[in-house]
């Protein structure tokens, strides 16, 4: 892996939800007890209180208004030589010297070096609006590396799961593609955003879901994933994969990564 081609602060935050479970795993909370599972030293009531605590005060969501999905975080663009930012209208033309890129936004040209901003905001489908904030992390005669932070929000949700279009690593022409670290804490009988899934309440089996699709088993134990796939509105589509995090009477915090997928064409 590059690790240097990764936004420092994609890999904090991940470092800081790794971080959270490991913390949680080792003062025994959230999970039932089993046979099979390795006995824990307890941790010092102090430590649990302050665990107990951190997970309260995560936060539980926006104030919304019904229907609306805001996704925020860092990202990693690359922008081959004559294409465009996805859903922009800033092209990368190609290198002015070893040090500078040449760019057009809206057709007006621009010179970008090292650590300089590449900003843009708008709406490449119906109902959703996009603003990214980047910067160059670095250029070569091939492509444009970009690194910065996103904000999307996706208006009159309707969430349908289902099958999403096959992506690869990287954006194209027809499919914008978005992958973004979340953490939600989800109180009992509220969905997980942008999801059919529901959280039902804490059981002797684990962490009890609804919304699921038939047959679907229900339970879920510290680090067991949650996934869904499918439609939030027209033309946009969620790839959720998360883990499990901490669980209680009251709500559920769970951690990991949402693909939000954008079909710009038919």
């Amino acid at each position: 892996m590059r690790y240097r081609n990764i936004p420092i602060v994609f890999l904090l935050s991940i470092t800081g939800m790794i971080g959270l479970m490991t913390t949680l795993s080792s003062c025994g909370v959230g999970s039932s007890d089993r046979a099979s599972t390795p006995t824990l030293t307890p941790a010092p009531e102090g430590v649990q209180k302050e665990v107990q605590r951190a997970i309260e005060h995560l936060p539980i969501g926006q104030h919304l208004p019904k229907g609306t999905v805001v996704y925020k975080g860092p990202i990693e663009q690359a922008v081959p030589v004559g294409s465009f930012l996805p859903g922009s209208d800033i092209e990368y033309v190609g290198l002015k010297s070893d040090k500078i890129a040449e760019v057009r936004i809206t057709g007006q040209r621009a010179f970008k070096s090292n650590g300089d901003s590449l900003d843009w905001k708008g709406s490449p489908v119906d109902g959703v609006m996009v603003q990214v904030r980047d910067r160059v992390l670095w250029l070569s005669q091939d492509r444009l590396q970009l690194a910065g932070t996103i904000n999307l929000t996706v208006n009159e949700v309707t969430p349908k799961p289902g099958s999403i279009p096959q992506i690869s690593d990287n954006s194209t022409p027809k499919l914008i593609v978005y992958k973004l670290p979340v953490i939600y804490r989800v109180k009992r009988g509220e969905t997980i955003p942008g999801t059919t899934l529901t959280y039902a309440g804490k059981t002797e089996k684990g962490a009890q879901l609804g919304g699921l699709l038939k047959d679907e088993y229900q339970y879920r134990e510290l680090g067991d994933s949650i996934s869904w796939q499918g439609q939030l509105r027209s033309k946009v589509y969620l790839d959720l994969v998360a883990r499990t995090v901490f669980y209680n009477e009251d709500s559920l915090n769970v951690t990991g990564v949402a693909t939000i997928i954008l079909a710009t064409r038919n």
